[in-house]
């Protein structure tokens, strides 16, 4: 074993985590990547200690797709923002160990640059991810094109139906607290949930769980949810407002941001969508894979408040697969996700409760239709 992927002391990290920076945001701070030029070119490591979720098998998903993806950033040239991820989780990522980012370099064109990262702990491979990046619209016609030039565009229409602004949802510490006063937590749950909340580097707003499609029809006879619930699971659409606690001061760290937070409550949230989903009935929930579109990559801001909508799609197999939409407060798409992961319900063999890459995550109200 290569000396630069020991860590004698189980820190996590493989220098000394420095002090946080309150000169920039949280987000900043956790998936921040300190490079390693004295092992070789292009490898990247995390530079302070990455957080595990209460539950779950290992570190939060999240924070290895964000650096992935920051790491294959910090080797293109600073006019080319990324465009799609494609990502599969290999193992599961232990905290005490570092995690040290190889990025490939596949290509480098005029308009896309490529790049493939391999995530590896002890020399094993935990991650795999595929990126691609080009040049945004506004800046190409900056260098020179046309303004003129005719492209196609469209894009879904903005969900303004019965979408409350985020003012007047609850927060996190709000559903906490009603969560406890109901009993459907207990104290700690509750402390858990305050303490997540405060390490969060991104702030959450619930809104409920609508219709997607007002005209779908009853359930399918192959569902396993509830007889007496009208609605497929695979036509309820969870909706969240979420937005940076800080604003981000480097434009590099907008879209691993955006992909930190796209981790969660991401296929973890079918257990909203389906009663056969519900937590005490799984036995295993873990992510297998996890890709991004990212639309308008020069345009996120993610100090304002975005709008996350997730839809569980499909489930069967022992496996359930998610899709996700972001979109800013003023109707522009920014990326569309998907996410497929194992889903296996217990039957006594599984040893443990469920497994979520995602954690507890910024929990919605459980609202009916």
């Amino acid at each position: 074993m290569a000396r630069h992927e020991r860590s004698p002391s189980l820190s996590g990290t493989v220098k000394a985590e420095p002090p946080f920076d309150n000169t920039i945001a949280p987000i900043e701070n956790t998936i921040s990547l300190t490079p390693l030029s004295e092992i070789g070119p292009n490898i990247f490591t995390n530079t302070r200690k990455l957080w595990q979720p209460v539950g779950a098998r290992g570190i939060y998903g999240g924070s290895v797709i964000s650096q992935s993806l920051l790491a294959a950033q910090l080797t293109v040239p600073s006019t080319f923002v990324p465009h799609s991820m494609h990502c599969y989780f290999v193992l599961s990522g232990n905290p005490h160990i570092p995690i040290l980012y190889h990025v490939d370099i596949v290509r480098e064109g005029r308009s896309f640059h490529t790049r493939t990262v391999q995530a590896r702990q002890r020399g094993k491979v935990i991650f795999t991810m595929a990126c691609s990046f080009t040049v945004p619209q506004a800046i190409k016609i900056a260098g020179g094109d046309s303004a003129e030039k005719r492209i196609v565009q469209h894009q879904p229409l903005f969900p303004t139906a019965d979408i409350k602004p985020p003012e007047e949802c609850e927060n996190e510490l709000d559903v906490i607290n009603r969560l406890l006063a109901t009993g459907s937590i207990n104290e700690d749950a509750a402390a858990a949930g305050r303490k997540r909340y405060e390490r969060d580097p991104f702030e959450w707003r619930a809104i409920v769980i609508h219709q997607r499609n007002p005209s779908a029809p009853s359930i399918h006879p192959a569902s396993t949810s509830r007889p007496g619930h009208s609605l497929s699971p695979a036509e309820k659409v969870m909706r969240q407002w979420v937005r940076s606690k800080a604003p981000i001061s480097n434009p590099l760290y907008l879209s691993p941001a955006l992909a930190y937070f796209s981790d969660l409550w991401f296929v973890s949230a079918l257990e909203l969508a389906n009663p056969a989903a519900r937590r005490d009935k799984i036995g295993m929930m873990v992510s297998l894979d996890h890709t991004i579109h990212f639309h308008a990559g020069d345009r996120i801001k993610l100090d304002e408040w975005l709008l996350v909508e997730t839809v569980n799609t499909w489930a069967d197999e022992e496996r359930a697969l998610s899709m996700r939409r972001v979109w800013s407060a003023d109707g522009i798409l920014l990326a569309s996700c998907l996410q497929e992961g194992i889903l296996r319900l217990k039957d006594g063999r599984e040893g443990g409760g469920m497994e979520d890459s995602g954690g507890l995550g910024a929990a919605p109200p459980k609202a009916k239709l």
